[in-house]
């Protein structure tokens, strides 16, 4: 498809191009996307999705871009970022957010609507779409079993999954096996007084305060059933491991610091070397926590 075409057909939805990784995502590095589109609504998305279906052109779906490792060359597919789905709508059933509300906001919200249980978000760079695909959480506790449904585009019609369908497990959904694009969730939440939720926000912010800070993509790797990856990382010898511009944190052995102007494969080549070092000394293969944008 030609660039004036392309354009004749997409230009309606707002877009940049290129698109550059580097500047984008938290690891800071990557080559460009040929366009990142910008949907501001649940409407616009779909459309925007059945139409690159149509026509055969390959896209991403991306949030904040903290849990992602670019690949260093330019790719010939578009982008679809979800940050300006921002809808918000308190119910009986729940409160809903959109795809694009990040923790900040939804805590917020949480805050407005006297609405607690999700203090554990603090602090993390996720949207909550994100969180959705992902079950993210932190200190032992996650976003399952807070679910009531999750709003979804199957490729042919909206739909609203169960929790019972989304198949949370450990960092683990449907929507990681299965094609169906998030468009929001409603979250079931207690009432909670301001106070106790103030207490459990700073609870949640001191767990976190001994992260590395700096360019990363937070934890690299899965925990393993029998402990934390870190762990194992660390055991094996390799932090402040060094491959061209990134390096093993020596604050959290989970954590991969871009801080010399990394390459993705310098990334690459640690994620490779930890995963082997582990495997040999404790006969344990780690998983990835990112994903890959290839």
């Amino acid at each position: 498809m030609t660039e004036k075409r392309f354009l004749d057909g997409y230009a309606s939805f707002p877009y940049e191009k290129p698109f550059p990784f580097s500047r984008h995502s938290s690891i800071g590095c990557g080559g460009k996307a040929r366009y990142a589109f910008y949907p501001q609504t649940e409407g616009q998305l779909v459309e925007l999705v059945s139409r690159l279906r149509v026509d055969g052109i390959r896209y991403y779906t991306v949030g904040n871009l903290t849990n992602v490792l670019p690949p260093d060359n330019d790719i010939d597919a578009v982008l679809i970022s979800t940050k300006r789905l921002l809808s918000a709508q308190a119910a009986a059933t729940g409160l809903y957010v959109g795809a694009g509300v990040n923790s900040g906001m939804f805590l917020r919200l949480c805050k407005t609507y006297g609405l607690g249980g999700a203090e554990f978000f603090a602090g993390i760079p996720c949207t909550m779409g994100g969180a959705l695909f992902m079950n993210a959480g932190a200190a032992g506790e996650y976003i399952a079993p807070l679910v009531g449904g999750v709003k979804v585009f199957d490729g042919k019609k909206i739909i609203t999954l169960s929790p019972l369908e989304c198949r949370y497990e450990y960092k683990k959904s449907v929507f990681m096996q299965e094609d169906l694009l998030i468009l929001g969730g409603t979250l079931r939440l207690p009432e909670m007084q301001e106070e106790e939720m103030v207490k459990r926000t700073q609870y949640f912010m001191q767990k976190r305060a001994h992260l590395p800070k700096g360019k990363s993509m937070g934890c690299v790797f899965k925990n393993p059933p029998n402990g934390a990856a870190g762990k194992y990382i660390e055991g094996a010898g390799l932090k402040g491991l060094r491959i061209g511009g990134a390096h093993v944190s020596e604050k959290h052995a989970n954590f991969i610091i871009n801080d010399l102007g990394a390459k993705s494969s310098d990334i690459r080549a640690l994620i490779t070397f930890m995963k082997n070092a582990v495997l040999a000394q404790y006969n344990i293969r780690l998983e990835e926590e990112i994903r890959y944008i290839q």
